[in-house]
């Protein structure tokens, strides 16, 4: 930690005029906060992420590279909640050096979900939830960069214009599942915000947070509900091990029950861009599609 405040005051001032000389450096901790950024930046901003598709932030531990684009950047966004754990305490000590704004901090946080006293991260998965963020950035940016805020302004009206598309896009899918099918099990809790907007029974073998493991009784809970639903199909993270899935499907066969493999969804990371998948709205329009043709 001394090492990482030394390098952040040596370039400190550097850092900072790129604001006046450049374009400014934002760097976020997901792919998905970095898309939100970027969209509402477009090419006024110099945008990129600490981690890449298909890694999952509640176990990702910051690197020395990482320290570095750290204290080269002039803004840093990110998630926030508990979301990337294992980094808190680096964010939490360079926003006493410069801007690092964590993007759940913009929204109304009665619209927050708490798990046993914890609150759910995955506050992405709302999109009317993601508007407030992308609100709030544009916010940020204008204040930063004032001779843009038109241009961010611009570019945030029509990206929520697509968001509202989006998100009723997403409510006549769902729609089209039967009401008693409508229940979605997955490999890790990510899904509460996504089921609380659209209408589903959301369940996960592992917690909201991957680094706590599931258990026999977790197991023992959820082939009850399967049997009891009579649900199809269940569905894979690709940010978490698989063998949680194979492990409720085995069982579930195990005891005369039929149960499918319902697909991949994009939880904590963007996909990439052959699939379509490596945008924000790419990434819902995937899972909502793959969600509705394994329970219709």
């Amino acid at each position: 930690m001394k090492n990482l405040i030394q390098l952040i005051t040596l370039t400190l001032a550097l850092s900072f005029s790129s604001f006046l000389i450049a374009k400014p450096k934002v760097l976020t901790t997901t792919n998905i906060v970095q898309d939100l950024v970027q969209q509402i930046g477009g090419d006024q901003i110099e945008a990129s992420s600490l981690m890449g598709i298909g890694i999952d932030p509640h176990y990702y531990k910051a690197t020395f590279g990482d320290m570095r684009k750290l204290a080269h950047a002039d803004l840093v966004f990110y998630n926030g909640l508990g979301l990337e754990g294992r980094m808190q305490s680096v964010l939490e000590n360079l926003a006493s050096l410069k801007p690092v704004i964590s993007v759940a901090d913009y929204l109304n946080q009665d619209d927050l979900i708490y798990e046993q006293d914890v609150i759910d991260p995955h506050i992405w998965l709302n999109v009317r939830l993601w508007t407030q963020a992308a609100k709030g950035v544009q916010a940020t940016l204008s204040e930063k960069l004032p001779e843009q805020a038109d241009y961010f302004s611009e570019r945030t009206e029509a990206y929520i214009k697509e968001l509202n598309d989006l998100h009723i896009w997403i409510g006549e899918q769902i729609n089209t599942i039967p009401q008693n099918q409508r229940i979605l099990i997955t490999a890790h809790d990510a899904f509460n915000y996504y089921g609380v907007s659209y209408g589903l029974d959301v369940m996960g073998l592992q917690g909201i947070n991957t680094t706590v493991e599931f258990g026999l009784n977790d197991l023992r809970l959820l082939k009850e509900v399967i049997k009891q639903r009579q649900v199809k199909a269940v569905f894979m993270e690709p940010s978490v091990p698989k063998r949680s899935i194979e492990s409720l499907i085995a069982g579930v066969k195990a005891e005369g029950g039929q149960l499918k493999l319902g697909g991949e969804l994009l939880s904590d990371t963007l996909g990439d861009q052959k699939q379509g998948t490596d945008t924000y709205i790419g990434m819902l329009r995937h899972n909502t599609n793959t969600i509705v043709k394994a329970l219709k």
